[in-house]
């Protein structure tokens, strides 16, 4: 089996990874300036956020959702979404209490995310189009699901470790409640149609999860815990669920 994977970076080379732990044959193409391959590929995996490249990402062949992935892509959308469900969240500004966590509408890998308890400054980044939320305390966790509609998985969650907003490792661990958050995600794909992966990263705060965010795309670091800790090759399942 072939695999085109489109986008480099950490992202791509875990796909590598996990193509490999499946016996598949890998190419990648880490930007649309390079030529597409002609060879034929069994299927399309995007590893990016750059949208020319996503622009390949089409047909049978390729392992994504658009729809779920334009949801996702912007935090003011797919916060209105949840809110909308009836889905935890952490409270929103003016909502809650300081500190106030700020994130840009889009954007991924921490980027652009600051915490502040200037009320004020909040205010501002709030008019300009910016998420702000309640800081939670408490470890993030990563919970991946994958499936189409009637049928979806979702997987052990993992506890994700972060140096300043990046993601630096993720382990499969037990969690309070977990089945919980694993019922949260499964809820989520279905609640949004998904035919694809989905991950939810959530908080437990005060007996509850509250999820801080949504991504329709293979995450970072929770596939290599996964296969890990349990063998489970978050690629070779969304494989057999576009099978």
């Amino acid at each position: 089996m072939k695999l085109l994977i489109l986008g480099g970076g950490p992202l791509g080379e875990q796909a590598v990874r996990l193509a490999r732990a499946a016996g598949m044959e890998t190419t990648v193409l880490e930007s649309a300036g390079e030529c597409p391959p002609s060879a034929t590929y069994d299927y399309i995996l995007p590893a990016t956020e750059d949208e020319t490249l996503l622009a390949l990402a089409a047909g049978e062949k390729a392992l994504f959702d658009r729809s779920a992935w334009e949801l996702t892509r912007s935090r003011l959308a797919s916060d209105e979404w949840m809110r909308a469900g009836g889905f935890p969240v952490p409270a929103y500004f003016p909502e809650g209490s300081e500190p106030y966590i700020v994130k840009p509408d889009r954007g991924s890998f921490g980027q652009g995310i600051w915490v502040t308890e200037d009320f004020c400054e909040v205010g501002g980044a709030v008019n300009a189009g910016f998420v702000a939320q309640e800081e939670l305390d408490g470890p993030v966790w990563s919970a991946a699901v994958v499936g189409a509609p009637g049928q979806y998985t979702a997987y052990t969650p993992a506890v994700l470790t972060f140096q300043g907003r990046r993601r630096t490792d993720a382990q499969c661990e037990p969690a309070e409640d977990g089945q919980a958050l694993m019922d949260m995600a499964r809820a989520a794909a279905e609640a949004m149609a998904l035919r694809g992966i989905l991950e939810v990263e959530a908080i437990r705060s005060e007996g509850t999860w509250k999820i801080t965010d949504l991504n329709a795309r293979l995450p970072m670091l929770t596939p290599d815990a996964l296969l890990a800790a349990e063998g489970v090759n978050l690629l070779g399942e969304l494989i057999a669920a576009f099978a």
